[in-house]
């Protein structure tokens, strides 16, 4: 009797544990992509010494025809202008196909502003590994990655 009891426990935790699996699942169902939200975000410090301050990037998407434009919002941190280096890797894990971009442009105080269009990913799930490198005066250095997953259609 114990043993049944054991197996009826064991039983209900077994469906349990896939009733939580299954309630994880939507998300590989996921709506479409959300072109006001952040594909992802990068912390960093601004390339000054004593390289404290704090600066951010949020990198935005959207999509159509089966190509990508990105943009990147930046928090330069300062009002002290640094150059600023936006590189893009990516791979569409369906085609086999990929590809880098960058551009590049200075930044300072909290509203700036790069941009890379037309990047011809081709419909699929596309692997972005994206980063910001920044130089300020002399042999300053920072920077900032980050990696995302986004549908194309």
């Amino acid at each position: 009797m114990k043993s049944g009891t054991r197996s009826a426990r064991f039983g209900i935790a077994a469906i349990a544990c896939l009733a939580v699996t299954a309630a994880g699942a939507p998300a590989a169902f996921a709506a479409p992509n959300d072109p006001s939200a952040p594909i992802c975000t990068m912390s960093y410090p601004v390339p000054v010494e004593p390289f404290q301050t704090p600066a951010s990037s949020e990198v935005f998407a959207t999509s159509a025809n089966g190509s990508v434009d990105l943009k990147v919002h930046t928090n330069a941190g300062t009002d002290i202008a640094y150059d600023q280096k936006f590189s893009v890797n990516w791979a569409n894990l369906d085609t086999g196909r990929s590809g880098v971009a960058d551009t590049s442009a200075q930044v300072k105080g909290s509203d700036n502003t790069l941009t890379v269009t037309g990047i011809p990913t081709k419909p699929g799930r596309i692997l972005f590994n994206l980063g910001v490198f920044n130089h300020g005066e002399g042999q300053n250095y920072t920077n900032g990655e980050c990696s995302a997953e986004y549908q194309v259609s």
